[in-house]
């Protein structure tokens, strides 16, 4: 009898304890379908009126449906190369509430300032990509060289007469650069403008020699044949430029990671929330509306999970890290 007894409370404990380990899950799975309960708060390190800020906002809105039909309120934090949108994001509370629009400056930032106030590794949590655009080697269509083999040929010759230009110090048309160069050998100066378009302007009047920039924005040079495009960064051929090939197709290595925009909380938000965005932002993209506008914009995208983004976003952390390592760049203080 006694053993009965014992059994009997046995199994009544064992279900006791299994019922309560799954409250949390359930507690976790309720806060998912919850969110949101009030707007959304998204922080963009874009200018307001930018031609990306209203593709964000045109995005916002198609999102806000699926979101309880909570509406964003977008908030422009331009400067400081990103900085100063972090630092607004991360003054918010985590509650799934506040989101940071960034892009790919996230991964080179803890190498390029090493005074950093925070870690993007440790205090962002990525949830979806919103596309990612190919970056490519332009020089001015003015030179006869047509290959990347020919080029490289010659600006070997050139000993210290060379430069390239981008948008800034410590951007990615600065590093790719001097990473180009360094493969190649090459004794070529950075010239740093405020902003890759005047660079490029620069290099149509011969000022400046070559650039590595997003191919959107070169789209309208190489139309009106004023640059010529020799290499792409990536893993494979940009279905927009089908005849331009990979540095990796010429031999040339570790060019694959390219230009893309991406959406975060804060580290610690629960994971049913972060699910619940991605999610909902990933059907978004899958719309034929925004497939048509990224062909327009020779942006690409492939549904991703925030694992997968994670991964991603250390390697690229790693990658650049070692690039401004070997530069020996000092940020000016």
């Amino acid at each position: 009898m006694r053993d009965s007894l014992s059994r009997r409370h046995l199994l009544r404990a064992s279900a006791a304890a299994a019922a309560g380990a799954t409250i949390p899950g359930l507690a976790a799975a309720q806060a998912g379908a919850d969110w949101p309960s009030r707007p959304l708060r998204l922080i963009s390190h874009t200018p307001a009126g930018d031609p990306n800020d209203v593709i964000i906002r045109r995005f916002a809105q198609s999102a806000s449906a699926e979101l309880n039909g909570q509406n964003f309120v977008i908030e422009n934090k331009p400067g400081a190369g990103g900085i100063l949108a972090h630092q607004e994001f991360l003054r918010a509370p985590v509650d799934g509430h506040t989101i940071l629009h960034a892009n790919v400056a996230v991964t080179i930032l803890p190498a390029v300032n090493p005074k950093l106030p925070y870690n993007p590794l440790a205090d962002f949590q990525p949830v979806a990509f919103m596309g990612w655009s190919q970056l490519g080697l332009a020089i001015p269509a003015s030179r006869p060289e047509k290959t990347f083999a020919e080029w490289a040929a010659w600006a070997r010759k050139q000993k210290g007469k060379l430069n390239y230009g981008s948008s800034g110090n410590g951007s990615v048309q600065h590093l790719y650069g001097w990473q180009l160069s360094d493969h190649l050998g090459l004794e070529a100066t950075h010239i740093a403008h405020r902003g890759i378009g005047p660079a490029l302007r620069d290099m149509i009047t011969d000022q400046i020699n070559f650039a590595i920039t997003d191919t959107f924005t070169l789209r309208s040079f190489l139309a009106s044949g004023q640059l010529r495009l020799l290499a792409v960064t990536g893993t494979e051929r940009s279905k927009h430029l089908p005849d331009t090939p990979t540095f990796r197709e010429l031999g040339v290595a570790n060019f694959e990671r390219v230009g893309w925009n991406a959406w975060y909380f804060r580290a610690g938000t629960p994971q049913a929330i972060v699910d619940r965005l991605a999610g909902v932002v990933n059907r978004v993209n899958q719309r034929p509306e925004w497939a048509t506008l990224r062909e327009q914009l020779w942006v690409d995208w492939k549904p991703m999970t925030p694992a997968e983004i994670t991964a991603q976003v250390r390697r690229e952390t790693e990658a650049w890290g070692q690039v401004v390592k070997k530069s020996g760049y000092v940020p000016e203080q």
